[in-house]
């Protein structure tokens, strides 16, 4: 007889196909062209109102963070404990994705930005539903032996889709550029959801509430010590990126600033494909990177490969503080020779630390845990986009200092990544080494 752990492994094995990899890997790619328009471009186009100030965009994404900080935990707890013959994270990935991409449709008609602010606000909800349940097929799937493989699957789907996503910002009519992306997403969601393949789990459910209660108590953080070590190294990683990637198209885009005349940023153009070069050079050097990064990630110790991708990351984002200075040269020159290091050490730091997280995400409970991250991940907007947005409204040159502020924020997080400790129950471990044989 075949004991359950040995079963779940046989299971997660057979669905690891080269199917469900390729839709995880799609499924990236879908939702890297969603979060360009989202989180870019709505926040460039709100940029050209006449209300426009940063600090508008630091509300709304704080706004639209808290909102997908919630969702993306109870969703992930609902998803765990739901036990339908259509599987538990595939109805979320449809409902919550497709919602999500349709109010793309809604997005050019109201002229008002609380109104904006209030679409986009609804669409975190439905799309963070999406995202956590999508995000725990890769363990859910995958030995632990092969997720630096996968995820480095997913982050090639990530890295072309943004360029695809700064592809369709080149269309012209605004409402035309909206309608694109809805029908693109809600349809690549779709996809996803109905044809992927998810394991059957034979455990008992629990109410979704119960978990979550269960999930704080004092107990289960002690005996989850290094996850919640990892949590804290991605609060302070995420609050570090987000000083400055809300403003990011905005600081390439704008050369100075037309009320001060402050440096803005590179002033390159999107309607000459200038900031698409941009991603698609970042891009292409990720792809050459993504496997080789995944398969060494998978070799070696996982923790100390993050802390390696941490510190370069660090550095390389502090270091795009100083493009505008030099920009005489030749702006999309220093662009594109800034972009190529971050692309590289960006694809290393997402890779290890998903491996990393998804090591470390208590069976039972990935939905949740892995929400956990998607929490902490959206908590650290708030922070973030309010610290930016702050530097940029009162700072002279506050859209450089943004970079360097960010990547002091990253450099915090080292000391929790060294924290971290993979708990592997002996019962499992033996099961990984006999099924190995």
């Amino acid at each position: 007889m075949i004991s359950d752990d040995k079963q779940q492994s046989y299971s997660a094995g057979s669905l690891g196909s080269m199917r469900n990899i390729l839709l995880i890997s799609f499924g990236a790619f879908i939702w890297s062209i969603y979060l360009s328009i989202q989180g870019q471009f709505l926040n460039d186009y709100i940029a050209d109102m006449v209300t426009y100030t940063p600090l508008k965009i630091s509300l709304m994404v704080s706004l639209v963070a808290m909102t997908g900080a919630f969702a993306s935990i109870i969703f992930g707890a609902i998803s765990d404990n739901l036990r339908i013959k259509f599987g538990r994270r595939k109805p979320f990935i449809i409902i919550g994705g497709v919602f999500s991409a349709i109010f793309f449709f809604l997005l050019p008609f109201p002229n008002a930005v609380a109104a904006i602010i209030a679409i986009n606000v609804v669409m975190s909800l439905f799309n963070n539903a999406a995202f956590v349940c999508n995000n725990s097929f890769i363990p859910d799937t995958t030995s632990k032996k092969k997720l630096g493989k996968v995820n480095s699957f997913a982050a090639l789907g990530t890295s072309i889709g943004t360029v695809v996503g700064f592809a369709i910002m080149m269309i012209n009519s605004t409402n035309t550029l909206f309608f694109v992306s809805g029908a693109i997403c809600s349809l690549g969601f779709l996809i996803v959801g109905i044809f992927i393949q998810e394991p059957i789990n034979q455990s008992e459910p629990k109410k979704w509430y119960e978990s979550i209660k269960e999930t704080f108590h004092p107990r289960s953080l002690k005996n989850e010590k290094g996850f919640f070590n990892f949590l804290i190294s991605h609060f302070l990683l995420h609050t570090g990126i987000n000083v400055y990637i809300p403003f990011l198209l905005i600081f390439l885009t704008q050369q100075n600033n037309p009320s001060s005349g402050e440096l803005i940023g590179l002033g390159l153009s999107i309607e000459s494909g200038e900031v698409l070069v941009i991603f698609a050079v970042m891009t292409v050097v990720s792809l050459l990177a993504t496997i080789p990064i995944g398969i060494f990630s998978d070799r070696i110790d996982t923790s100390l490969f993050l802390l390696i991708s941490r510190v370069v990351f660090a550095i390389t984002t502090i270091l795009l503080a100083l493009t505008p200075l030099i920009r005489t040269l030749n702006p999309l020159f220093v662009g594109v020779l800034f972009i190529i290091p971050y692309g590289i050490a960006n694809t290393a730091d997402i890779i290890s630390r998903g491996a990393l997280m998804h090591k470390l995400a208590p069976k039972e409970k990935r939905g949740q845990f892995l929400g956990l991250t998607v929490f902490v991940k959206i908590l650290a907007q708030i922070p973030g986009v309010i610290i930016g947005g702050l530097l940029a409204q009162f700072l002279q040159g506050g859209y450089q200092f943004a970079f360097v502020f960010g990547g002091v924020i990253v450099l915090l997080s080292l000391p929790f990544i060294s924290f971290t400790k993979i708990r592997t129950p002996l019962i499992q471990e033996t099961t990984e080494k006999s099924l190995s044989n």
